[in-house]
Parts: C-alpha cells; structure tokens; sequence
C-alpha cells in the first residue's frame, strides 16, 4: 500500500515508483473517504459447517486475470442481516447465488494481522493466546507499539515493522549507494523498535518494470542487508505487490544469488497477494514464460509457488516467506468499492489458509488492515474479528 500520508513525516529522497494496482488502491482511498461518513456495516462473516473439501477446477495454463470467467459467483451469497446503508436498494430481485465451498485446512491457521492503527489488535492476539491458540503473523505500519505488546503475551509471533515515511526509490544508479541513503533514513525510525520487530520491510511494492530493473532491486537489497546485519537488524525483502514479478524476472533475481545470500544473513522474503472479488478466482493458471504447468498454483493468490517449486526448491535456496498483505481488493480489477467483501471474506481466507498451510516455508499472511481511518476504510474488517477468532481458534489443536 501507498503511504497514509506521504506529505508528512521526514522528507524522503525517493521517487514513488509503484504500479498500476497500487494507484487503484490509492483511488479506493480516497474513496474509503467518502464512505467514512456512512454508517459502519455490522455484518459479520457468518462461520459454516465445513462441507466436504471442494476446489475449484484448475483452468487452463493459458489463464489469466482477464482472460477466463470466473467459475463462481460474482455476486456474494445474502446474509440474514441487513445490507449496509451504503448500497442503494434496488427494486429488481437479485438471484440467490449458490453458497460458497466451505474450505478448512488441515493445520492451525497461518492468518495473522495487519495493522495502520492498533485498535482491537492487541486483545485479539491476547485472547487468541490465552484460548491455546496463536498468531503466526503480526505486521504493524507505522504504530510499532502493538508489536511490543504482542511480543509480551505471544513471543513465538514473527513481527514485521514498515515505516511509511520512505517506501520507494528510483532505479538507477548505483544500488549500493542507493541502499546506504533508504537504510540510514530507516534505521533511525527502527532504533526504539528493534527488540519488539522480527523483520523490517524496506520499500513497498516497488515495480522496476522490466528485468533489469529487478535484478537492480535485487543488488539493492544485497546492500541493504550488508548495512542491516551490521547494526543488527533483519530484513524482509522485496515486499511486491500482486501480480508482480513476472517469472522471467524472478528468474533473473534468482541468478543474482540474493536468495543464497539471504539466508545467510537469516532475511526474509515479504510479498502481498490479493485478488477479487474471490481469492481462489485465478487459482491454476500458469505465467507468460513458464515452462511448465502445475495447476496447484495461483496468478495473483498462491503466486508465490511458481518462484519456490520453480527456482528456490531446486536449488536448495529457501528462505521463510511472509505474505505481508493479503485479502480481497477490487483494486485489481477496478471495481467499484461496495462492503459486498464482508459476505464472503472470511470463506474466501479460510480457502486461501488451507493453501498456505501446505508449504512449511510460509510463516503466515498478514490480512490487510485495522484501522487507518478514512485512508482505509473500505478494507477494515475490524467488525469481524470475532469471527476470525473463532475460525483460529477452531483450527488451534489440528
């Protein structure tokens, strides 16, 4: 995500160089504004007896975002409740659409939280820990505190810090001294921080565009960790938005050796995956480039296979992966923003956790956000925590 407020805080170097979701989720913003004024939807994402196991079928290693339809509904099932007041009734009866699947996985749950302000954060964790259950993933933006609150009731959550102030550089020049200028400017807001946070994400969703400009990053990020070990810190890399990178870039990110190197120095990988209006939607497709077709991989969702079973399995070069944002955005798409997520929510991450369960490299997936205000207002599911506490909770002795 872009910075809440990039005008305020230190003056950053940096030019923002981000990709087109990352300006439709700017657009939502403002939006999220508008809708602040509405009064706040109290559904909650109803939790379901668990059908048996269902997935989707795979489509074709030709799929992408745009190319196929998609096989489920692109209207959510209705809840009992009533809809919220920013949707404007209609006098023609909708369809009922058929009930999602119902996916649970086979292991406690790898879902944690994303926070821009604390709010109900720290007695969710704190409940989820005093219940026998845990929180595999916590990332806080910004406000470091709940991470130290975290850590003094649930030490074993891997804690991830983002400072907003500094979140993207140009790419050009030398990547070393680029690196010096981003880490001294991050280091002096992660001082206080240091013993509270795991991880510290240096840019956000930085997309170079082409394959030089990766394998730029990558250099980039082979200095940043000379400069972080030194002082003690550990990084979480690359932080990309979805979709992003192609794998004919990953390819030559790999060939950099930054993967080899990362695991030395005991770093991270950090990526955002979402997709709407379900996550499951382009689940089985291959990228432009591929060699080979697995249907159990994901274009946006579950794209972090294709660099893993691809390049870091094989050769021997796997580092923990932390899905750093997560969840259902209509960025992707350029949908207009509605509160219709609520309704499927909570199935749709429950698919996605059944998914992230199976690669023992992933540490857990940071759903996106708490808190924020009217930056982000249309992705707060503050509202429906307890029902993520009671699928965490049902999931805790797997």
């Amino acid at each position: 995500m872009k910075p809440l407020h990039p005008q305020s805080g230190p003056t950053a170097f940096a030019h923002v160089n981000l990709n087109r979701r990352a300006f439709l989720k700017g657009l939502l913003a403002l939006v999220g504004g508008a809708l602040a004024s509405c009064v706040r939807s109290n559904q909650k994402t109803p939790l379901l007896p668990a059908p048996a196991t269902q997935t989707p079928e795979a489509k074709s290693p030709t799929a992408s975002p745009t190319a196929s339809p998609s096989p489920y509904p692109t209207e959510a099932p209705a809840l009992t409740s009533t809809p919220p007041p920013t949707e404007t009734p209609s006098n023609t009866p909708s369809p009922t659409p058929t009930e999602m699947p119902w996916v649970y996985p086979n292991k406690p749950s790898k879902l944690g939280l994303h926070t821009v302000s604390p709010n109900g954060a720290f007695p969710f964790v704190r409940g989820i820990t005093e219940a026998g259950g845990q929180i595999r993933l916590m990332k806080a933006l910004g406000n470091f505190g709940v991470l130290r609150e975290v850590k003094s009731v649930s030490p074993a959550t891997v804690t991830v810090g983002r400072w907003p102030y500094v979140e993207a550089v140009d790419i050009w020049g030398e990547p070393a001294h680029a690196a010096e200028r981003v880490m001294q400017q991050h280091m002096q807001a992660w001082q206080h921080e240091r013993d509270v946070v795991d991880y510290w994400e240096v840019l956000n969703e930085v997309n170079p565009g082409n394959t030089e400009g990766h394998v730029w990053l990558a250099r980039f990020y082979w200095a940043a960790m000379d400069i972080a070990e030194a002082q003690g810190y550990r990084l979480a890399l690359f932080s990309y938005s979805a979709g992003v990178p192609e794998w004919a870039d990953w390819s030559a990110i790999v060939e950099t050796g930054i993967f080899a190197r990362a695991a030395q120095g005991g770093h991270i990988l950090a990526l955002h995956e979402y997709d709407w209006p379900f996550l499951r939607l382009n689940w089985g497709g291959s990228l432009p480039g591929q060699p080979a077709y697995d249907p159990e991989r994901g274009i946006l969702a579950g794209r972090y296979r294709h660099l893993y079973r691809d390049f870091l399995i094989p050769r021997g070069e796997v580092i923990p992966l932390a899905i750093t944002e997560c969840g259902l955005d209509p960025g992707i798409t350029g949908a207009t923003p509605s509160f219709a997520w609520q309704r499927q929510w909570l199935n749709e991450l429950a698919w996605y956790d059944s998914k992230l369960v199976e690669d023992d490299y992933v540490i857990g997936a940071a759903i996106f956000t708490l808190g924020g205000g009217a930056d982000f207002y249309y992705y707060d599911y503050e509202a429906l925590l307890p029902n993520l506490r009671e699928y965490i909770l049902r999931l805790k002795d797997l």
